[in-house]
């Protein structure tokens, strides 16, 4: 098997790992035995193409990898997902929205949705927009807002 093949699979193999663990080390091994595939296509003799492969590994791991980690933990904590990103977000009521009951749409979604009693307890008429102070279970906790000029 010729050794560009053999520096390929390498990097796959290692790219499949980085998938799994997330910690940015093979990834860049995976970008040295790449280079080392390149390497060996352009006809290099073994030894260059480890040395390459292991140099490119290491430079990455020393120079890359603390910056690219530092840049990751500072912006993944604060990233909201689910309905955790749904607190604040903006909609319009569909129907009257009461302390009980009511509809709404929320970001090309129709919610159930009722009025937060810590916030009013006046019910919004249909098309009012409304913002969403939490979510409780599968219904928006909801109260008006002004329309935006």
């Amino acid at each position: 098997m010729p050794a560009a093949l053999l520096w390929m699979v390498a990097a796959l193999v290692a790219v499949g790992v980085e998938v799994l663990l997330v910690d940015l080390t093979f990834g860049l091994i995976a970008v040295g035995a790449g280079v080392a595939g390149v390497a060996a296509l352009l006809g290099a003799p073994i030894w260059l193409q480890g040395l390459l492969g292991v140099g490119v590994s290491l430079a990455g791991i020393a120079f890359v990898r603390p910056f690219a980690l530092r840049h990751l933990r500072r912006s993944t904590p604060s990233t909201r997902t689910g309905v955790e990103a749904l607190v604040g977000a903006e909609g319009r009521s569909l129907s009257e929205v009461t302390a009980i009951d009511g509809r709404i749409t929320l970001r090309g979604e129709v919610w159930s949705a009722r009025l937060d009693a810590d916030v009013t307890s006046v019910p919004v008429e249909p098309g009012t927009p409304v913002l969403v102070t939490r979510i409780d279970g599968a219904t928006a906790l909801v109260y008006p807002i002004d329309p935006r000029p």
